[in-house]
């Protein structure tokens, strides 16, 4: 018999919201609510908000260096961040805090355009 019989009150929790967790990050890439729409040139990529995004933290160098690959030449993404989203009450994805309800992370690459006179 466990000597703190309140302990596994807290994991219950704990564990329905990882797994709460876990139902809306599948969601967010599989769902019929999907966060934002596939890449045409890239599978693991979506666009969300006139940005590129990967659900999931990843490096920021490397998915900067990836997205730009990506891109057509009239835009560039210089920085990217770590970041959360989740279904609104309307049903539309938005940022949120980590430890809000059906929190997706995400790595956001800031996409910009190029001025007429920076293009080759």
């Amino acid at each position: 018999m466990s000597t703190h019989p309140d302990q596994t009150y807290i994991v219950i929790p704990g564990a329905a919201l990882a797994q709460a967790n876990i139902n809306a990050l599948v969601l967010a890439e599989n769902g019929t609510n999907q966060l934002g729409r596939p890449h045409p040139r890239h599978p693991g990529y979506r666009i969300w908000n006139g940005n590129l995004c990967r659900i999931g933290h990843h490096d920021h160098g490397p998915f900067v260096l990836e997205v730009n690959a990506i891109l057509p030449g009239r835009m560039y993404a210089d920085m990217a961040h770590h970041c959360h989203a989740h279904l609104n009450p309307a049903g539309e994805w938005a940022r949120c805090t980590a430890d809000a309800d059906g929190a997706v992370p995400i790595t956001l690459a800031i996409t910009q355009t190029r001025d007429q006179e920076d293009q080759p």
